[in-house]
């Protein structure tokens, strides 16, 4: 009997993806896998038709057989209704059966359930829910959930298993019963990937590797980016008035970005989706971006009004100049004013209801066409919207225009937990939060900031802009000498307290907050290398220890790389926090003091000191602080400190590379690996480096927690 749903003749079939992922595809018996499901979301790769299809349980080889093979994985098929069951080295994985309706029934064990990237409702375990995947962007209802949504149909499981549901992309998951349900709107067609993560970090490098890995993002993008809204207010240009201050100041800062009129009343450009220089803003465009550049700053210019019928690439060849929703013809108007801003980023905001083609289009756009500009330099994008398979062309997202709250503050850590897991490796969110509240004061402030210093990407934007920067808290006496850009309308929208301007404690604290996160950009820039072979920079709890219950459950700790947990403050007025330290022996970073895991401490945490811990045998790397990135080409090694944590043995691997071209994809690295022998208290440094084979290295060696001093010359040896 011939496997069918809905009286239409099916086949299943089956390809082994990687040693941990297998994929199951259904559809028509007539049809193929390579012609149907569409590979835009997925790796950029040749795709072949699988080599294994079945339409019924027939005699094999002379023999009535169900079970089937595929390296590792072993799948059993039933019929009435169709039935998969996948195992993989004889653990069971997942039931997946093919209901009569059209929807997919899969098991949800008993596990916590992470991942569908922004997803809403729910933050951390996303059980007990529906996700409609066809509902995207930032919509009034969800977006007060503290994130706008980018959906991914991407399901996790703290049991060890994941399911991406790839096609067809219209779809809604729902959670809220015994078993899960994949109700699709095309009833013939399903392509799942099964995923085996009983090693929890699996779970994000399956997932990048099948829908692409990401490109590594110049160096500087990891350095404080400044975004602004009003540059002109009482007559005085801010363009020019607060890069020169946190210059003067010495507030670190690398990438400057500009929102565009509409928004706001003087943003860069004439108004949104215009390619037109703003005449009080910018009046002499070309020399304002050189004075800027000139300072040592980078530039983004935001750029929306997305043309919902994108399509094309931009190496497309006769294209009408007529078709201006071609990528090539839009692209077109960027290189014009490229011409004169010579801007290293572009921040293409606000695409809600634009479809996935078009949206992964416009990721693809603006990747190939800065690529054009600057053949050999890593472009930066920053988008709202984005779907899987956008990473391969190195959009960064954010948590979109969140409230200014301290409820919303604490849920952008299991927010940008899940988007680690089944989005984007490189996220980050408005700090202090976008829409203003009554509760957005200097308080709420610092704590975002320290709680965005440990996150993949460090930005200050919101409403009012004034005050969501470090300087506006310090030249302002009072609300009446800003614009407070509200939003009428929006939930719990209304002023700052009376009282909050001005705040001295804000900038300093700033200060210091951007200063430590510049002193770690060697260890930042390491995670980022990590993230494009699919490691996550943040991670929960659960990547590194499955098996503690508690550890599992938390979704206010995290881990920034394998060697720092953080534990950010979320509650007004608080001078301690209670923080679960897993099993081992862990360093209070501010203090020194040990602590023994497993057990839940009450942490100081004085405004500017979050608390954060790293474990015995980490290490961390650590850079003098520096204004900005310099991206120059440099002639030798950058200096260096590896702070080392004694009272376990520890490895680590640091990698550099230029920062800002492509050599990273050419070979053209540094690694210098540290090994260190707790018990017989010996240290061992060794490198490579193709950059400069051959060359020695004096690093700065401290050992934590007493901070003993040392030095350590290293020869690096030519690549193998």
């Amino acid at each position: 009997m011939k496997f069918t749903i809905d009286g239409e003749s099916v086949k299943l079939c089956v390809q082994e993806i990687s040693c941990k992922t297998l994929r199951i595809s259904v559809l028509p018996e007539k049809e193929s896998v390579k012609e149907v499901f569409s590979t835009l979301d997925l790796a950029d790769k040749e795709w072949p038709e699988p080599s294994f299809a079945l339409v019924s349980l027939g005699t094999i080889e002379g023999k009535e057989k169900e079970t089937f093979h595929f390296g590792e994985f072993s799948i059993s098929v039933k019929e009435n209704p169709l039935e998969v069951c996948v195992s993989r080295s004889g653990k069971s994985l997942q039931n997946l059966r093919f209901c009569a309706n059209g929807d997919v029934a899969f098991s949800l064990g008993k596990g916590k359930l992470f991942g569908l990237g922004h997803g809403f409702k729910k933050q951390m375990d996303r059980r007990g829910e529906d996700y409609d995947l066809r509902t995207d962007g930032q919509i009034r209802g969800i977006q007060e959930n503290y994130s706008a949504v980018s959906p991914t149909p991407y399901v996790i499981s703290s049991e060890g298993w994941g399911l991406y549901f790839h096609q067809p992309w219209k779809a809604d998951i729902d959670l809220r019963g015994p078993e899960g349900k994949f109700k699709k709107y095309m009833s013939d067609y399903c392509d799942v990937f099964v995923v085996d993560c009983a090693d929890p970090m699996d779970a994000a490098k399956e997932y990048y590797a099948f829908t692409g890995l990401p490109p590594m993002p110049p160096k500087y993008a990891f350095g404080y980016q400044q975004s602004y809204r009003t540059l002109v207010h009482n007559g005085v240009n801010y363009a020019m008035e607060s890069a020169k201050y946190m210059r003067e100041h010495k507030i670190p800062c690398d990438l400057l970005i500009y929102l565009g009129s509409g928004y706001c009343d003087y943003g860069w450009n004439t108004y949104n989706g215009n390619f037109e220089w703003h005449p009080d803003v910018f009046p002499d465009p070309e020399r304002a971006m050189e004075e800027l550049h000139g300072m040592g700053y980078k530039i983004s210019l935001h750029v929306t009004r997305c043309h919902h019928g994108l399509h094309g690439k931009i190496s497309d060849k006769d294209v009408s100049p007529l078709e201006y929703d071609h990528a090539r013809n839009y692209w077109k108007r960027h290189e014009k004013l490229y011409s004169q801003a010579k801007n290293e980023a572009w921040w293409p905001d606000d695409a809600d209801g634009v479809d996935m083609a078009q949206r992964l289009c416009r990721h693809r756009m603006y990747y190939e066409g800065s690529l054009k500009l600057n053949p050999d330099v890593r472009p930066l994008q920053m988008q709202r919207n984005t779907f899987p398979g956008a990473n391969k062309w190195g959009g960064i997202i954010w948590s979109g225009d969140v409230l200014s709250e301290w409820e919303t503050l604490k849920n952008q850590i299991p927010i940008g937990l899940n988007v680690a897991l089944s989005c984007s490796p490189y996220w980050g969110t408005d700090t202090g939060g976008f829409f203003c509240t009554p509760e957005f004061d200097g308080e709420l402030f610092l704590r975002w900031m320290e709680y965005s210093a440990f996150t993949p990407m460090f930005r200050g934007h919101g409403r009012p802009s004034f005050l969501h920067n470090p300087w506006g808290w310090s030249i302002f006496h009072s609300l009446e000498e800003i614009p407070l850009e509200l939003a009428p309308g929006m939930t719990h929208d209304g002023p700052p307290p009376e009282n909050a301007l001005p705040d001295a404690r804000v900038e300093p604290i700033c200060r210091e907050i951007i200063n430590l996160r510049y002193s770690l950009l060697p260890y930042i820039y390491s995670l980022s290398h990590e993230a494009c072979g699919g490691v996550p920079i943040m991670r929960p709890l659960w990547c590194y220890y499955p098996q503690d219950e508690k550890a599992v459950s938390i979704d206010s700790e995290y881990f920034f790389g394998k060697n720092l947990l953080v534990a950010p403050v979320t509650q007004k007025s608080a001078e301690a926090w209670n923080v679960y330290v897993p099993e081992g022996k862990w360093y209070h970073y501010w203090s020194g003091k040990a602590y023994e895991g497993g057990e839940t401490y009450s942490i100081p945490a004085p405004l500017g000191e979050l608390p954060l811990f790293v474990p015995a045998g980490g290490v961390l790397a650590k850079a003098p602080v520096v204004q900005c990135i310099d991206t120059k080409k440099k002639n030798d090694f950058d200096s260096l400190t590896f702070e080392i944590y004694t009272g376990s043995d520890g490895e680590y691997e640091l990698y550099e590379d230029d920062g800002i071209t492509l050599g990273y994809q050419r070979g053209e690295y540094t690694k210098t690996f540290v090994k260190w022998d707790d018990g017989g208290q010996k240290l061992t440094v060794t490198g490579i480096s193709s950059l400069f084979p051959g060359r020695q290295r004096e690093i700065e060696i401290c050992f934590m927690p007493e901070g003993r001093k040392e030095k350590a010359t290293v020869l690096y040896d030519p690549l193998p």
